[in-house]
This record gives structure tokens, C-alpha cells and sequence, in this order.
């Protein structure tokens, strides 16, 4: 019996979403002219704000007193052992994401929307490959990117997503399962990251996003590997989910404390610490948090597969 070819892995899109998916134009005059003049704003926004973005946040670098750093040399660790690499991160610490994990060749999620196309520009620039699809704002086109991500993730030599698990419209601080459903998929391990600065502004938004500010001290820590098994049931992945949330409001919280902010504007009620003084991350299965010991069923490197860092 001849069963159907898988269809191929689609790779980021980027920008190149937008020209294959060209909006319909609308039969009444009226609107399709103001869809023409929000087109011409958002295509100015998408160029130039990108440039001030970069701008800005290469000052907001150069003028850290002190960087505390474990993201790039873990992360670049993994890779050269793994070919994939599942990146985790809260919502809120999204606007330095796309400076600080550019370097590390990585590919990120935008929505289809207009912001979404703004956003796409800033993370190329930046040097991120981007995805589109995902939920979007009522009214804009929605498509599930997940199978993609799968696919390429599965066939690829070197592929690093960096995702935000309570975005793109929260709610905050509670992890939603993709990025599980990818590691599950693709058996490569989950890192939990985190970019904090000890001076931000926040945002009147669903998630408070904090806008680093100069002469900050920088924090980038990383928790992992933890691993999703291939057999892992719905229920389970659950419960795994659960315990990661758990993990990386902990993460938060401790570089809250490190940068001296009192302030926990969204934790989860009831929420309560469970590190012990100077430990670092729990363990949920048995292979969780040891970096020299992946399970047997871990995609691993081959010789023939090149680390592109």
C-alpha cells in the first residue's frame, strides 16, 4: 500500500508572507482606500522603525555597568550537541529578545496582523528568522504554524526557536503548551530563558512588557535541559507544562530579586517559591537539568551535521 508523502517542511517565511499572501482588496471604495493608506503607514512603520529599534537597543548594550551572561554559552553548548533547541521565555522581556538572540541564529514567531509584519522586520534585522502565524488580533488572518515548525525543526541541521509560551495575548505568566509539543515531537531538550535589566519601563499592556533602559545591569540566565518524551500523553504533557510554568515564574522572580524590583505584578495567586537557597531548577523527569546525560531517545548530532555557530 502506497501511503501519501509528507507534505515538505516549510522553512521561516518572513517577510516574504506578505507578498504570497496579498490582502483582498475590499469592493467598497471607501474602505479599500483607507486599507491603502494603512498599508502605506504600516509599510513606512515596518521600515523605519526597525532601524530605531536596533539603534536604540545597541546603546541600551554598550552602556550595561554589568552583564551577567549564561545564554549565549549554554545555548551555544546545546547546539553543538543537539540539533535542535526549544527556547522558552515570558512575554514580557519580548523587546530585548529579538538584539540579545540574534546572534544565536535563531527563529522566532510573528502573527500574520500588521504589527505582525513590523515585528517580522525588526526580528530579520536583528538577525532572527521568523515564522508567521499563531493567534492574532480579531480580524486578522489566523494560521496554525505549529506542523511547520514540526517539520522543519525535525529535518533540520540547526534550528534554535526562541518562544514566548504565554503570548501572544496572554494570559500572563501561564505556559501554554507548543513549544512542549515541539520538543515532544522533534526530542530535543527545552531551555528556560530569561533577559532581565535592573532598570525598565513598563508598558500599560496585558503583560506590563519592560522596555530596557541605558546604564541598566543585564541578566541573562538559562535553565535546562528539560526533556518532553516521545510517549508523553496529552495529560502528561500537561502536568509537565505545569512544572515548567512553575520553573520559569521562578526564573523571573529570582532575576527580580537580583536586579532589587520588589514589584511581582502578575504572578499567579498563591504562587510560592520552591527553590532552595542557592539551587537552580527542579528536575521533572530523570534526565531534566543534566547536560551530559540526554535520554537515549535524544535527537543528537551527527558528524555529518555542521553546527552553523
Amino acid at each position: 500500500m502506497n501511503h501519501p508523502a509528507s507534505p515538505p517542511p516549510v522553512g521561516p517565511e518572513g517577510r516574504g508572507y506578505d507578498a504570497d499572501n496579498p490582502r483582498r482588496r475590499s469592493r467598497r471604495a471607501g474602505r479599500e482606500a483607507k486599507r491603502r493608506v494603512a498599508r502605506l503607514f504600516v509599510g513606512l512603520t515596518a521600515w523605519l522603525f526597525p532601524y530605531l529599534y536596533y539603534a536604540y537597543c545597541w546603546v541600551v548594550w554598550k552602556t550595561v555597568r554589568h552583564h551577567h551572561d549564561q545564554l549565549n554559552g549554554k545555548i551555544k553548548t546545546a547546539l553543538t550537541k543537539h540539533v535542535g533547541v526549544v527556547a522558552v521565555m515570558w512575554h514580557e522581556e519580548v523587546f530585548a529578545s529579538a538584539f540579545a538572540y540574534g546572534r544565536l541564529k535563531g527563529s522566532a514567531l510573528a502573527s500574520t496582523s500588521n504589527l505582525g509584519r513590523i515585528i517580522t522586520r525588526m526580528l530579520e534585522l536583528c538577525g532572527c528568522d521568523v515564522y508567521r502565524g499563531g493567534s492574532s488580533c480579531g480580524g486578522t488572518r489566523r494560521r496554525e504554524v505549529l506542523p511547520d515548525m514540526i517539520r522543519y525543526m525535525d529535518q533540520a541541521t540547526h534550528c534554535l526557536y526562541g518562544l514566548t509560551v504565554d503570548g501572544s495575548r496572554g494570559p500572563v505568566y501561564r505556559f501554554k503548551t507548543g513549544a512542549l509539543v515541539i520538543a515532544r515531537a522533534c526530542r530535543t531538550p527545552i531551555y528556560l530563558v530569561r533577559t532581565w535589566f535592573s532598570h525598565n519601563l513598563r508598558l500599560d499592556t496585558w503583560d506590563k512588557t519592560a522596555i530596557p533602559l541605558p546604564f541598566s545591569t543585564l541578566y541573562q540566565d538559562v535553565i535546562g535541559p528539560y526533556w518532553v518524551p516521545p510517549e508523553t500523553s496529552d495529560e502528561e504533557l500537561r502536568a509537565i507544562r505545569d512544572h515548567l510554568e512553575a520553573e520559569l515564574i521562578e526564573l523571573a522572580d529570582r532575576s527580580l530579586t537580583h536586579a532589587g524590583d520588589v514589584r511581582r505584578p502578575s504572578f499567579p495567586a498563591g504562587w510560592e517559591p520552591r527553590w532552595a537557597e542557592g539551587q537552580v531548577g527542579l528536575p521533572y523527569g530523570p534526565h531534566d537539568l543534566r547536560v551530559s546525560q540526554p535520554p537515549a531517545w535524544a535527537r543528537r548530532r551527527l558528524p555529518s551535521e555542521p553546527c552553523r555557530l
